[in-house]
């Protein structure tokens, strides 16, 4: 069995997903070769080996019994075994077609016997391998081919945990920076304006627009930290819901009248319509956290001048909320990581606005939480977008 250097699509995709474990030629670890050791001593084998198959070499995380680092991709074992989900095993190399001119078989370390199980991902792809050799010929009953898929699932349990620890550690970068700079903006904004008051206060339509600025500019403050703080709630497992019977219409139409002033800076209108006036048990300042996002967003992606609908209705036993815009639209690419925490999205703000990039991954929690749902529909670039949300009603 061997491996193209040729890759299809899918051997692109298992690679890339190699690569994001960020593994390959990483020192030797101590957690890795504690199982290898015990696998020999297991089995009883010379050798046991914990194999990557890169995308021009198998590379080993940890060996025991063999001091060589790497071998080239084919014609290779654990090359054979990641094209399995079972347990690959090879009774006696010199009987096998597949195997009986292998360098291995055929040079001075004369393998006889090989058995590996593949490092399968969550997603399904086979990264490397749990590999035992023996240079006699010999057999795995069934126990013992259970026996090294839960050592390579120990593996990849490790290697699991290494890049949940390596992400959040990049996540927690993410918000400190996402902090100082959208915290640093308005910060600088305050003190400036305060000052030019000052010099101004003999101007009343200078000083109101001053006292605008900085109203939006602790407003803009407000918000980032809102949804730092909401982010990291969610994050700890400590968001709780304090729910009460709400009428849906009216938190929405309060949110409506609170983005008012930012839809007139650019122009825009908002349009509420309000079909039905369902009722539902929910936390009001996650709600409102809700609505405001996804008409701020609106507001934030849609061009100056354009008009945003806002409709409420009662469907279902439902309480259902349709933001729509005129804006840029959504890209397959963008339906796909939409909700996902720093996504990158294809629409950029139309008036210089700041986004966290973490709005729509709140929206999704907060939803969730009220067993509701919350997708978007856009027929693609420049068509505009809608956001749906669905929330159990009581009436």
């Amino acid at each position: 069995m061997m491996i193209s250097n040729n890759f299809s699509a899918a051997e692109a995709e298992r690679i890339k997903e190699l690569k994001r474990y960020e593994i390959l030629d990483t020192p030797p670890d101590f957690s890795f070769d504690r199982l290898t050791r015990l696998a020999a001593k297991l089995f009883d084998v010379p050798v046991a080996i914990i194999s990557l198959v890169d995308q021009d070499r198998v590379w080993f995380k940890s060996r025991h019994g063999i001091d060589v680092q790497q071998v080239a991709l084919n014609p290779g074992l654990c090359t054979a075994t990641i094209l399995t989900d079972e347990v690959y095993v090879v009774q006696d190399a010199l009987e096998e077609e597949s195997t009986f001119l292998n360098p291995l078989v055929t040079g001075d370390f004369a393998l006889r016997f090989y058995a590996g199980a593949p490092l399968r991902t969550k997603e399904g792809y086979n990264l490397g391998s749990f590999c035992i050799i023996d240079k006699k010929p010999r057999n795995l009953n069934e126990e013992d081919k259970q026996v090294m898929k839960e050592l390579a699932g120990v593996v990849m349990d490790h290697l699991e945990a290494r890049l949940s620890a390596r992400q959040a550690n990049a996540q927690q970068n993410q918000l400190l920076q996402i902090a100082a700079h959208d915290l640093k903006n308005p910060l600088t904004t305050i003190p400036v304006r305060a000052d030019l008051i000052k010099l101004k206060k003999h101007d009343p339509e200078a000083v109101d627009k001053m006292c605008d600025q900085i109203k939006q500019a602790g407003l803009k403050m407000t918000r980032t930290i809102d949804d730092l703080l909401t982010t990291a709630s969610i994050e700890s497992g400590r968001i709780s819901l304090y729910t009460f019977k709400l009428d849906f219409a009216d938190i929405v139409s309060q949110i409506v009248d609170s983005n008012q002033a930012l839809a007139d800076n650019k122009g825009q209108e908002i349009e509420l319509n309000i079909e039905g006036r369902p009722y539902v048990i929910a936390d009001e300042q996650r709600l409102i956290e809700v609505v405001d996002n996804l008409i701020s967003n609106a507001i934030k992606y849609s061009p100056k001048g354009e008009q945003i609908k806002v409709n409420i209705a009662h469907k279902d036993q439902k309480a259902v909320l349709v933001v729509k815009d005129n804006g840029p639209g959504l890209t397959q690419e963008d339906k796909d990581q939409l909700f996902q925490r720093f996504a990158k999205l294809s629409a950029k703000p139309t008036g210089g606005e700041s986004s966290t990039g973490l709005g729509l991954s709140i929206v999704k929690q907060l939803v969730d939480a009220h067993n509701g749902r919350v997708w978007a529909e856009s027929e693609g670039l420049n068509t505009g977008s809608a956001f749906i949300v669905e929330i159990p009603s009581i009436n």
